[in-house]
């Protein structure tokens, strides 16, 4: 069970396409900063994770009473090294890649790109040390994997 740090409700007038800006404007009010909230299907809940180890996390409650269970949860952070690949020569990363790296770091990811470039079977690759939520790094690993 995860340990709750705070709880409160959200209005039934807030509707689904609401309640990821309702998150995060209650959680920067609140002392719970995030950058973006969206929806989890696999957690069934609109969901924004902090690189500092906590999630607010909005499930709908039924029509009576309606509105929506808001919780923040603390969460332990997993540390995984993901190779990227890298142009022979200049060693740089796609640009399409940096750019989802931005939109998983508001999400809550931690991300750090090593210097160093190896070879491997052929590609040239840097380590990407990321940390943060399990699902968030299965996530961005699921998109790497993809690009390859």
């Amino acid at each position: 069970m995860a340990e709750i740090l705070a709880e409160t409700k959200f209005s039934s007038v807030i509707h689904n396409n609401e309640v990821s800006d309702e998150i995060v404007k209650w959680g920067n009010a609140n002392g719970y900063p995030l950058q973006k909230a969206k929806l989890y299907n696999k957690l069934k809940a609109y969901v924004g994770f902090s690189p500092a180890g906590y999630m607010i996390k909005a499930e709908k409650l039924p029509p009576i009473p309606g509105g929506w269970q808001v919780t923040v949860e603390k969460y332990e952070a997993e540390e995984r090294i993901i190779p990227l690949n890298v142009q022979p020569g200049t060693n740089e990363v796609n640009r399409f890649i940096l750019k989802m790296m931005d939109e998983y770091v508001k999400e809550g990811l931690k991300m750090e790109m090593a210097d160093n470039v190896y070879e491997s079977y052929g590609a040239y690759l840097r380590d990407l040390k990321v940390i943060g939520h399990p699902l968030l790094i299965n996530a961005f690993e699921d998109f790497i994997e993809n690009m390859r």
